[in-house]
């Protein structure tokens, strides 16, 4: 054996012997959970992370040294993030340790390794899977019942019946005779059974709830939404029949389009109105044809003049006065002017131009 060689060794002995002390493995007196307790208070970080790398690297060469193993665990309790930050999971290295001592005879000391582990790792589920199979291969069968049905109670205490179930389940394993257990079981199912009725029957009335809430909601929200619709529709002057045609035409479309609604039968009355209204003044202006006539083709004169003048304005990039040209060239045409729609766009690109370079 080289010095090297000898050196390290006698290195992970003091190691093992600082963590452990003189006792030897299976020493029915030395406490796991005491020595620990020293370990993490005697120890700084640093010199922890120099005992786990140590161990680890003596573990390497010989993995079923008890009191390495030993060792490593209890620096694994005192200082987890050791272990951690060599990717080394403490429930495996403890339960590697457990069954070595049960195969060595050290039953009471492969228990005692399994309960701290448990007590400190409440959700590796495998350590408990350890023990149990410790406690049954040494007989202690109502040991292990009691533990189960523990388990099982608190889970009932937290109102996890679902959890509660597999442990009591167990028991009937270990125990066919228990019929308090089966009886448990069943009446923790029934009680989750009545509670997921209890659950739908309230799910069901809160869902007709929510659907008339909603259902009240969405006519409400209906009923103001065709009011403000309504509202939107273009006003006429009392003479002007384009205007009063086209508000009559747009309120008949709109009663054909919301056929129920409050306001339905105002509306209704309204292009009455306006209908009949248009029948007058057309026929006052039969009385003068000419006249309108003339009219009607001086402002679309006037319509055309004025979006010349816009798209002159557009050209000389006087944008302003474009729009405001543009404007009163839609307000001079007629619905039915062909340039009417171009005249819309170029309004509402400038206008979108206006609003960027406020």
């Amino acid at each position: 054996m080289s010095d090297t060689t000898l050196d390290k060794k006698l290195i992970v002995e003091d190691v093992v012997n600082a963590l452990t002390g003189e006792t030897p493995v299976g020493d029915s007196q030395a406490d796991l959970r005491v020595q620990m307790e020293r370990a993490a208070e005697e120890f700084d970080k640093r010199t922890a992370s120099a005992f786990g790398k140590a161990l680890l690297d003596s573990l390497t060469e010989d993995p079923g040294n008890l009191r390495q193993l030993e060792a490593l665990l209890i620096l694994g309790l005192a200082h987890p993030d050791v272990l951690r930050k060599n990717r080394i999971s403490l429930a495996v290295e403890g339960r590697r340790l457990a069954i070595l001592l049960e195969r060595g005879g050290e039953v009471e000391r492969a228990r005692g390794v399994l309960e701290l582990l448990a007590s400190r790792l409440p959700e590796e589920r495998t350590i408990d899977h350890e023990l149990a199979g410790i406690l049954r291969r040494s007989g202690n069968t109502d040991e292990l019942v009691e533990r189960y049905l523990a388990r099982a109670q608190t889970c009932v205490a937290e109102g996890k019946n679902q959890e509660a179930i597999p442990w009591l389940q167990e028991i009937l394993l270990l125990d066919r005779t228990r019929r308090d257990v089966a009886r448990m079981i069943r009446d923790l199912r029934y009680q989750d059974a009545e509670r997921q009725t209890r659950g739908r029957r309230r799910n069901r009335v809160l869902m007709i709830v929510l659907i008339i809430s909603a259902a009240v909601t969405a006519v409400m929200a209906r009923e103001l939404d065709v009011r403000r619709k309504y509202s939107e529709i273009p006003s006429a002057a009392s003479n002007d029949v384009p205007a009063l045609e086209q508000r009559a035409l747009a309120i008949a479309a709109f009663v054909g389009k919301h056929r129920v609604w409050s306001g339905m039968f105002d509306a209704v009355s309204e292009r009455k109105e306006l209908e009949e209204r248009v029948a007058d003044l057309q026929r006052d202006y039969k009385k003068d044809e000419h006249s309108r006539l003339m009219e009607r083709q001086r402002l679309l004169e006037m319509a055309s003049s004025a979006r010349e003048r816009g798209l002159l304005n557009v050209e000389r990039q006087e944008f302003e006065e474009a729009l405001a040209n543009f404007r009163r060239s839609l307000s001079l045409s007629e619905p039915t002017w062909e340039h009417r729609e171009r005249l819309e766009a170029d309004i509402a690109a400038l206008e979108a131009w206006q609003k960027e370079n406020q």
